[in-house]
């Protein structure tokens, strides 16, 4: 999974990129243009631990999280429609956004608008991302148009079509990620990494005085949950990532005096999962324990295919358990004594918790 981090300048998008990586990528003042910070995290599950430690497992192996940083979108910016390349050829990769709107006061830190204003920004960000997409979709169709204009070739005409309607939907300044596509249409505009198709998160920054007042925040934003692919959360990010760099008792002393129940990361991960419709699955066993991250509703074929291309194209079945219960039964063959190892075919779709035991036939 990769995430990218966006938002205009001095709102506090390295702050969170430091406390959600752990990173130091320096603070303050304007991100030079162009500047892309990169991180990869590991994500803390529990579940992981227990299972490593069942299993006497000498490496343990956490799912991770991609997480790029990329320099603030300035007015000018949005009036000249003159993003950096490089930085938009970064995001296009990226699997979902997440735009760091600020709310914090900080007479030290001005709002280069001189006022705070989080819907106008949210606006702002969505009209760049929508003028960059639109700028692909007019090239592209141009060029369809003039290779084309004598042929009436069925794939490049559904392209066309499809485009055309992107067009459309842009130029009513609404989102690609509201068209309802189907698998073939979503296939024929994937390579493009448009931005506004992407699922994404509303991330509102607010100052350590503003704890109080975050569930009325939350309520504040909430109506952006009802965007297609689009979520909300509240955090502190500078208090949050103040926390990130202490030992772990110090930290739970401080949260629980913060009235924080969850830290920063585990909020974060949890609305991205829920965003992008994932799930963790386990691989565990005498010599690693493993944690996967694999899209809602697919089968243990494509699980396998996670694990290893091999393992998918000689499948036999995998032997399936939660978790929890493969941690009380402390091994496979108790768990399987008990009949809660299941044997499941290609097209079981695993659960989020599943720990898959692979069975595939040699491919060479």
């Amino acid at each position: 999974m990769k995430i990218g981090i966006v938002g205009r300048p001095q709102v506090g998008k390295t702050t969170v990129f430091n406390t959600l990586a752990q990173s130091n990528a320096e603070i303050g003042g304007y991100t030079s243009r162009g500047q892309i910070n990169l991180s990869t995290a590991n994500i803390p599950d529990e579940r992981l631990e227990q299972l490593a430690e069942t299993f006497e497992s000498p490496k343990m192996t956490p799912a991770t999280i991609d997480y790029v940083d990329v320099a603030g979108v300035t007015k000018s910016d949005v009036e000249q429609g003159e993003l950096d390349a490089g930085m938009l050829a970064e995001l296009r990769t990226v699997d979902a956004l997440a735009h760091v709107v600020r709310l914090f006061e900080n007479e030290a830190v001005p709002h280069v608008d001189g006022t705070l204003d989080a819907e106008r920004d949210i606006e702002s960000i969505a009209l760049e991302f929508a003028l960059a997409d639109l700028q692909i979709v007019e090239g592209r169709l141009t060029r369809l148009r003039k290779q084309y204009q004598n042929q009436k070739l069925p794939e490049q005409q559904s392209e066309i079509r499809l485009l055309e309607t992107c067009q459309q939907t842009l130029e009513k300044s609404e989102p690609l990620r509201a068209l309802a596509l189907s698998t073939n249409e979503e296939k024929l505009i994937r390579g493009y990494g448009f931005l506004t198709q992407k699922p994404l998160l509303l991330v509102c920054n607010i100052g350590e005085t503003q704890l109080d007042a975050a569930d009325e925040i939350f309520k504040r934003f909430i109506k952006y949950k009802a965007e297609p692919q689009t979520a909300v959360i509240v955090l502190a990010a500078q208090l949050e990532m103040e926390l990130s760099q202490l030992d772990e008792t110090d930290t739970e002393i401080f949260m629980e005096e913060m009235g924080l129940h969850e830290s920063a990361l585990e909020r974060f991960i949890q609305a991205s999962y829920q965003l992008l419709g994932l799930l963790t699955f386990f691989t565990t066993g005498p010599v690693e324990t493993r944690a996967w991250t694999l899209p809602e509703g697919q089968t243990a074929v494509d699980a396998a295919g996670r694990v290893h291309t091999d393992f998918e194209k000689g499948f036999i079945r995998s032997e399936t358990i939660n978790w929890a219960d493969l941690v009380a039964c402390g091994s496979y063959p108790q768990a399987r004594s008990k009949g809660l190892l299941r044997a499941e075919g290609k097209t079981y779709q695993v659960q989020e918790g599943d720990v898959l035991l692979i069975l595939a036939n040699p491919t060479n």
